[in-house]
């Protein structure tokens, strides 16, 4: 989706992930694609941003899959978001919630926020919300896909690790909350 913003809409782009694998994944493909794309890619920590991103303001911020991970510092996460945003600035917010099942998280001083954890903390954070949606049948939907992948490759590891993800959404242990907002 960095690709698509930066192409279509003239967008300059910055990525931040804490995996260098991903970071790395991410230049090769930037690099394959076009080179004339404004995007541009850090391995960081959300809390710990580098320099020449921590202070500059942006239209949109994005956080998709990441801040789950940091579930006891959820508030945390979305005042970073929220320094970052330019007022009237848009906030999008993919991310999983529930009691969770433990595969997904790092952080076990807090339980997991639930999707009303989210709504509230983005609004308490100085945001309207635009769109707030309970994404879960499309997260199971997706993970099944990808079941139904490693089963015709016959990658067990993979097998194993959706059909615990699917039983784990089916029994409401985890889910997907989208959440889209504006900035006051």
């Amino acid at each position: 989706s960095s690709g698509i913003n930066a192409e279509y809409g003239g967008c300059k782009v910055v990525g931040v992930d804490v995996v260098a694998n991903n970071i790395a994944s991410a230049k090769k493909f930037q690099a394959e694609e076009s080179s004339r794309l404004n995007v541009h890619f850090h391995e960081a920590n959300f809390f710990n941003l580098p320099a020449q991103i921590k202070y500059e303001m942006f239209t949109h911020v994005w956080a998709q899959v990441s801040f789950f991970h940091n579930h006891a510092h959820l508030r945390k996460c979305v005042d970073v978001a929220a320094s970052m945003l330019k007022s009237g600035g848009t906030f999008i917010l993919v991310d999983y919630y529930g009691p969770r099942h433990p595969v997904f998280t790092r952080d076990t001083t807090k339980k997991a926020p639930d999707m009303e954890e989210y709504i509230q903390t983005v609004k308490d954070a100085g945001f309207d919300i635009i769109i707030q949606e309970d994404a879960s049948r499309h997260f199971l939907a997706g993970t099944t896909c990808l079941r139904k992948i490693a089963g015709e490759e016959k990658n067990q590891v993979e097998m194993n690790f959706y059909d615990g993800r699917i039983s784990s959404i089916k029994e409401k242990l985890i889910g997907m909350v989208i959440i889209i907002a504006q900035k006051k």
